[in-house]
């Protein structure tokens, strides 16, 4: 008889740890795991650079007045300048903004500006009212675009003759 028990106690634990292992050891982990993909773009950086100055051309200040630089290229004289033709030359400013392709940006013109003749005795004529083409925001086409700046020079009442330079920023930047 004791080896009947002993054989259903044997019979017991045996169908007990199998019924255990059946369900799993209840120290284990249900964790699940799933996956996920990390992805980033590096953007092309947005850039300038110059590929024509900004010329005023040639003229007679008289009395004073201004040169408007249109964008493209086009001068206009106000009050007692007279434009000069003969051997000058004039154009806006232009510059290529590269970048990644079909971004727009921002276009900052300054406020101001000065040109100056070298002569030692501090002549200037002041440089406002900047314009571009495009005005205020550009578009890359195909990651490039041309950008345009006029502006308008202010000459005094006997203005000095001389060769004035002077230089000014523009600042792009992605919207």
């Amino acid at each position: 008889m004791k080896t009947n028990n002993l054989l259903k106690k044997l019979v017991a634990v045996t169908v007990f740890t199998s019924f255990i292992a059946i369900l799993g050891n209840p120290s284990e982990s249900r964790a699940v795991t799933a996956a996920a993909n990390a992805t980033a773009t590096v953007v092309t950086p947005i850039a300038i650079s110059k590929n024509a100055d900004m010329a005023f051309g040639k003229f007679i200040a008289g009395n004073g007045g201004t040169i408007s630089m249109a964008t493209n290229g086009a001068r206009t004289a106000g009050g007692a300048v007279t434009l000069f033709n003969q051997g000058s030359t004039s154009n806006a400013a232009s510059f290529a903004v590269t970048g990644e392709g079909a971004y727009t940006y921002a276009i900052t013109l300054p406020a101001n500006s000065t040109v100056n003749v070298s002569d030692g005795a501090s002549h200037t004529m002041g440089v406002s009212s900047f314009v571009s083409n495009p005005s205020g925001t550009g578009i890359l086409t195909a990651g490039a675009q041309t950008l345009l700046v006029g502006a308008t020079l202010t000459a005094s009442s006997g203005q000095a003759p001389g060769n004035y330079t002077g230089s000014f920023n523009v600042t792009v930047d992605y919207n």
